[in-house]
């Protein structure tokens, strides 16, 4: 008796950093839930640097979860690429092995799974050049409909929706649906607003509308300290190292203007010069998440003993200011196990579930 295919959900976007890997996650862990066999698959894996090993950091996090089936890194990631130089490693002899290898490896997760969720390049236009792209792999692999992900708060979205139809339009894909993540609780109302007249109307289906949620998308501390290359000064508080950091301050201002700004925000990372221990002691007193020094300039004993009373980290960092915010900016804040449940949750709750299957 010949095996039933999986029906693929291949998720794509315009931008970067929308949030693939941990929507296929909760979308996986909600299938599980409803007695559904769920697989995951990512066509091109980019390693965490050209020179590092081929493992891509986002399926390597899929498969620690233990809700997830461990098949094998090879089929589940079948093609890996370097996020640079790209274009000239790829001639068109080795862009059809690649296609063939991701088609074989599909065809093996479709054999034993209900649904597989297909996360595509970090954007639609990702590997165009090299005819490896989103398009070209879902029309290889048998997709003719892709959901599309849009994390804009402002109507700047829409203009991003209406560009990618038509984009998809042009290469004969459909739009199955858009879920919009990431979203400011102020814009979901807007959202509503636009939705008979600007999306609706031209038979785009909204598969679900996901806010912001504060705990997965902050970096930890020790992500930060990894990020900026930096030295942890006070190493009694090695154990503050796993927070949260949700805002960031630059400690360009005087004393009482910087004490007025930290109260108004929460779990803060200052940022700083060394030398500015007048500027530390004030963040220290308002109880910041950590205390960044640029310049690699050690500050006063009194900055890192009141730090050290107070449990908040010191990183030193080598950079000067500008580019220490800079590394922050770059950092892809990771997903500790403890938080699988928040996903499966918020991934539930906020997703049509029949758009999104049907």
């Amino acid at each position: 008796m010949e095996n039933k295919m999986a029906k693929g959900i291949f998720l794509t976007s315009l931008k970067e950093r929308v949030g693939k890997t941990t929507l296929a996650l909760g979308i996986i862990l909600n299938l599980q839930q409803q007695g559904k066999k769920a697989g995951y698959f990512k066509p091109i894996g980019t390693p965490k640097a050209p020179f590092s090993n081929k493992a891509d950091p986002d399926v390597g996090f899929l498969q620690s979860c233990s809700e997830v089936p461990k098949s094998p890194y090879n089929v589940l990631s079948p093609v890996s690429i370097p996020d640079c130089y790209y274009v000239d490693l790829v001639n068109e002899n080795k862009k059809e092995q690649f296609l063939k290898n991701i088609e074989n490896a599909y065809q093996d997760v479709a054999n034993e799974f209900d649904y597989v969720i297909i996360e595509g390049a970090p954007s639609l236009k990702k590997f165009i050049r090299i005819g490896l792209d989103d398009v070209s792999i879902a029309e290889r692999i048998g997709i003719n409909k892709v959901v599309y992900i849009e994390t804009e708060s402002s109507d700047k979205g829409i203009d991003n929706l209406f560009f990618t139809n038509k984009y998809l339009e042009y290469r004969n894909i459909k739009m199955k649906g858009i879920l919009f993540n990431k979203i400011d609780q102020e814009y979901f109302a807007r959202i509503k607003e636009l939705k008979e007249d600007h999306i609706l109307r031209y038979d785009i289906p909204i598969i679900g509308i996901i806010g912001k949620v504060l705990e997965l998308m902050s970096p930890r501390v020790d992500e930060i300290q990894a990020a900026i290359g930096g030295n942890l000064l006070n190493e009694s508080t090695f154990s503050e190292l796993g927070k949260r950091v949700e805002n960031y301050l630059i400690g360009a201002m005087g004393p009482q203007e910087a004490a007025k700004y930290l109260r108004k925000v929460k779990n803060v990372a200052f940022i700083t010069g060394g030398d500015r221990s007048d500027l530390a002691l004030v963040a220290l007193n308002e109880k910041v998440s950590c205390l960044i020094l640029t310049g690699y300039i050690e500050p006063d004993t009194s900055v890192i003993t009141k730090a050290t009373q107070q449990n908040i980290p010191i990183l030193l960092s080598p950079s000067d200011t500008y580019t220490t915010l800079r590394n922050i900016e770059r950092i892809r804040p990771s997903i500790k196990k403890g938080e699988i449940d928040l996903i499966s949750k918020m991934v539930n709750e906020k997703i049509d579930w029949d758009l999104l299957l049907g």
